[in-house]
């Protein structure tokens, strides 16, 4: 019975602690989000950023999601809008900007 009891409290670690999956909004958030992050850690201070759009799409083979971002940057001397392409990982560790 002690073996029983202790499957059971191990089964339900194991779901309890199962990444979620995001998608929809949620999922357009976190990438969001990560790339704000990105942003704010590699541009130059006192330039600001606002993200208007994402598109983006799963590469299942790489695990990973292929983003294209159009942003507006804003610099002392500047006010541009592009997009910056980029890689971010299923679980959003990092950002490899492509362009």
């Amino acid at each position: 019975m002690k073996y029983f009891y202790s499957l059971i409290l191990i089964l339900a670690l194991g779901i309890a602690c199962k990444q979620k999956i995001l998608s929809g909004k949620e999922l357009e958030d976190k990438l969001k989000k990560t790339m704000a992050d990105h942003l704010a850690k590699t541009l130059q201070p006192g330039t600001k950023y606002t993200i208007k759009e994402i598109i983006y799409y799963p590469d299942k083979i790489k695990k990973l999601y292929i983003c294209t971002f159009q942003v507006e940057v804003q610099t002392a001397t500047t006010d541009t809008t592009g997009t910056m392409t980029a890689y971010i990982p299923n679980d959003f560790s990092k950002v490899d900007r492509i362009e």
